[in-house]
């Protein structure tokens, strides 16, 4: 488990050095540092207050949604939430989302397998938010090029497959779980058996929404607060930059950007961030290619800043000192 977790790290770098290295070919880096000394940085510093927001919306999700398994303070679910958000932006495998279930087992003295549910409930919601694009799109005046193309269509994909998991669990319980049984049946019938059993855990415990629909438009109207919040972000780091450019394509580009996060990534979304920003900003909306990069380049630095104080709040919360403790609790 551990040599193929290594490997997909490895790759991913590897993946991230060639889009960055691509990517700083082409970059004009005197644009960079003469933007920065213009730079309005009490337009960034309320920029940042709306990211850490959009963080604090998304973790009062994930609380309402974990109340069926765990009650938390919504201090103690955002605080998990950023240690796992850290390591999501660090590993390319979405390893902090079982890292947040191991937090809660050592602070609660709960099953991870029992908290899983809840999380890949709330990555679902994330999701929802490919529907703001698409309700956006008559809105701007955006070149639909194939690479945003492509994205939007990955994005839907991921949504539908998403989706149809949930919706066959709350039909047959019975039959998913089967079908994702499936695919371990060549595994010894030791380590057979308590896989068998996860899954059973896992698929009985996607029925947060039972007799509580009012959660669901709860969860709705927090996905459509923490998109509003993060187009708030990236409008007034673009507005700290001197670049006028409308709300709601701000609003638009970003939000496909987050969206692509869904998709694995590069550690530390290493080129694929500001390659992103150019395939949205640049092809999609006529910006130049220095002045979408210069923005991106800021802001993955600017939130690299955020993501790994909060994220080490977070571990030291949880009394977590090293990755080891977090191996010895899996």
């Amino acid at each position: 488990m551990m040599k193929k977790s290594t490997i997909s790290v490895l790759t991913g770098l590897v993946i991230g050095l060639i889009l960055i290295s691509v990517w700083l070919y082409t970059f004009n880096f005197d644009y960079l540092f003469s933007s920065l000394h213009s730079l309005n940085y009490l337009l960034v510093a309320i920029a940042g207050l709306f990211y850490i927001s959009a963080y604090i919306i998304r973790s009062y999700r994930w609380n309402l949604l974990l109340r069926g398994q765990v009650v938390l303070s919504i201090k103690e679910s955002w605080l998990i939430s950023a240690a796992g958000n850290w390591i999501n932006y660090l590993i390319p495998i979405r390893v902090g989302e079982l890292v947040k279930a191991v937090l809660i087992k050592r602070i609660k003295k709960r099953s991870a397998v029992s908290i899983l549910p809840s999380i890949f409930i709330d990555k679902f919601f994330d999701t929802i938010g490919i529907f703001f694009v698409l309700l956006l799109i008559p809105f701007v005046s955006v070149h639909m090029s194939r690479g945003i193309k492509i994205l939007i269509i990955l994005l839907i994909l991921m949504f539908v497959i998403v989706f149809t998991i949930l919706l066959l669990a709350a039909k047959n319980k019975g039959r998913i779980t089967n079908i994702l049984q499936i695919f371990f049946f060549w595994l010894p019938r030791k380590f057979r058996q308590k896989i068998f059993d996860l899954i059973e855990i896992f698929i009985n415990g996607l029925n947060i929404f039972d007799h509580h629909f009012s959660i669901i438009l709860y969860s709705v109207l927090l996905t459509a607060i923490g998109v509003l919040l993060d187009g708030l972000y990236f409008y007034f780091i673009f507005q700290a930059f001197n670049c006028n450019i409308g709300f709601l394509v701000v609003l638009f580009g970003c939000t496909l950007i987050n969206l692509s996060y869904i998709i694995p990534q590069p550690p530390a979304q290493l080129g694929s961030t500001e390659w992103m920003m150019i395939i949205v900003f640049s092809l999609g909306f006529g910006l130049t290619q220095n002045i979408a990069s210069a923005i991106m380049v800021f802001a993955h630095v600017f939130t690299a800043i955020i993501i790994s104080g909060l994220g080490i709040l977070g571990f030291s919360y949880a009394g977590i000192k090293s990755i080891k403790q977090i191996q010895k609790e899996l």
